[in-house]
């Protein structure tokens, strides 16, 4: 049994791949074996690779058609017999001297090793993924550590060794169906059989940006639905394995992760326009609720402030000159540009607009939402003690990418299931769901609050989506 067995894909690499093997080459021993899988190249690649067929014992290359980078490296794993595994692709090179430093922390024990990547820019500016050196007992120390901090460079399958007996137990294999992140669902999958895990700061390779293309250059039909595949996957190991984690930090896990996983995706609307209409109706059906009916009659109207509330008057005053016998409420004790309340504010708007001010009543008390609703639902209950014709139909007037997060907070309230509630959703000039990823105003105001609906009011995306 080789002790490493180093696996290189080939693809259209000629003028690089001499230089990959060789940093592999100058390092390994006879202990070690390097297979190379080519995948159908059809740029010379092939005839360099034939200069290697031969000539050294441990050195194995394969030609394969022409399926994608999953294949080859399935087709490596197939050939390996090394105790330990690990990939490099040919357009990167073996960190000089790092085979004889990490070597040295080779134990029996230790199923995974993590180590660094250093990456060179075209320009040749240079900059480092790296780890600290650590000992992780076991892999739930390292799912508490990497949920709490998410530093331990989980995704790429080039800077790490695996033991090959782990891959073979488990019948670990990349998948051929996908474009991108394959790496990642090899790892979560390895993760599942791992005692012991090595982090070393080491450097394991020079990931060499060769060209301007890359992944983020090439349309990839379905982007978002695959990258919520791959997020799903995550949750679902790193939810498995934890140990001693708190449900706040697991919540605040999630959202970082899936709204990482939404600003990757819109970061490639400018290069990929097409993207927006395959993409950003799915994203907005996890960010945005539109519920509303205007020809529903209304008894009572509640508006929700908020610093920029304006756009909420507008749509309560469509919705009242529809009910004209309803009362509206309008709630927020906080400070408002104008120098008023929320509520104050928001009260004057629409009197000024022609809604009989006997109708507006004021609670300007609230800081939050779950104050607006607590403190509301009073104000609600007078007016019905008051009036006994007053009906059970309210409608609550928010900002759409807030209505989520309101509905949590009203499926707690039980003070407010004696009411027909219906929600009005409404947006802001740069909240909107058609433009607000391309503003950091809007930006930072959706995903913060689809972050904070996760972490503070515990909404899951499986919940936001109907799954």
């Amino acid at each position: 049994m080789s002790r490493i067995s180093f696996i290189i894909p080939t693809y259209n690499c000629k003028e690089y791949v001499d230089d990959c093997i060789g940093s592999v080459l100058s390092q390994i021993s006879s202990d070690d074996e390097l297979i190379v899988v080519d995948d159908g190249s059809t740029d010379g690649t092939k005839d360099r690779l034939q200069n290697y067929i031969g000539k050294m014992n441990n050195v194995k290359v394969f030609f394969c058609e022409h399926k994608g980078a999953s294949g080859t490296r399935n087709k490596g794993l197939d050939e390996a017999s090394g105790e330990y595994v690990t990939f490099v692709d040919c357009d990167d090179c073996l960190k000089e001297g790092f085979l004889e430093k990490s070597t040295q922390l080779l134990k029996d024990d230790i199923d995974l090793y993590i180590f660094g990547i250093e990456r060179i820019m075209l320009e040749g500016n240079r900059e480092y993924w790296t780890v600290r050196d650590g000992l992780f007992n076991s892999v739930h120390d390292f799912a508490d550590e990497y949920i709490v901090r998410r530093h331990l460079m989980i995704y790429s399958n080039c800077n790490k060794f695996y033991k090959r007996s782990i891959i073979g137990k488990l019948g670990i294999r990349f998948r051929e169906d996908l474009e991108f992140g394959e790496d990642r669902l090899f790892n979560y999958e390895y993760l599942r059989g791992c005692g012991q895990i090595m982090t070393s700061n080491l450097i394991m390779l020079s990931y060499i940006q060769r060209s301007e293309t890359s992944m983020s250059t090439k349309h990839i039909p379905d982007y978002f639905k695959n990258m919520l595949m791959i997020h799903k996957a995550k949750m679902d190991c790193f939810f498995e394995l934890y140990k001693n984690v708190s449900e706040e930090q697991k919540r605040d896990f999630l959202a970082y992760d899936i709204s990482k996983e939404i600003e990757m995706t819109i970061d490639r609307f400018k290069e990929h326009p097409e993207e927006v209409e395959e993409n950003l109706p799915l994203i907005n059906s996890m960010l945005f609720d539109r519920e509303f009916d205007l020809d529903v009659p209304m008894d009572m109207i509640l508006v929700l402030g908020s610093s920029n509330c304006g756009y909420k008057v507008e749509a309560a005053y469509e919705i009242a000159t529809k009910n004209p016998a309803a009362h509206i409420i309008v709630s927020g004790g906080n400070i408002h540009k104008s120098g008023d309340t929320e509520a104050e504010f928001m009260y004057k708007q629409l009197v000024e607009m022609g809604i009989d001010k006997s109708r507006v009543l004021i609670e300007d008390r609230s800081k939050y939402t779950t104050q607006n609703l607590e403190l509301s639902q009073v104000t609600l209950h007078k007016l019905r003690l008051n009036d006994n014709t007053i009906g059970n139909k309210v409608g609550i007037v928010t900002a759409g990418f807030h209505l989520p997060r309101v509905k949590k907070i009203i499926e707690r309230e039980a003070g407010l299931l004696d009411y027909e509630i219906y929600y009005f959703a409404c947006f802001g000039e740069n909240t909107r769901p058609d433009n607000w990823y391309q503003s950091a105003i809007g930006r930072n105001a959706v995903l913060g609050e689809f972050r904070k609906n996760i972490v503070r009011y515990g909404v899951t995306c499986d919940q936001i989506l109907g799954n």
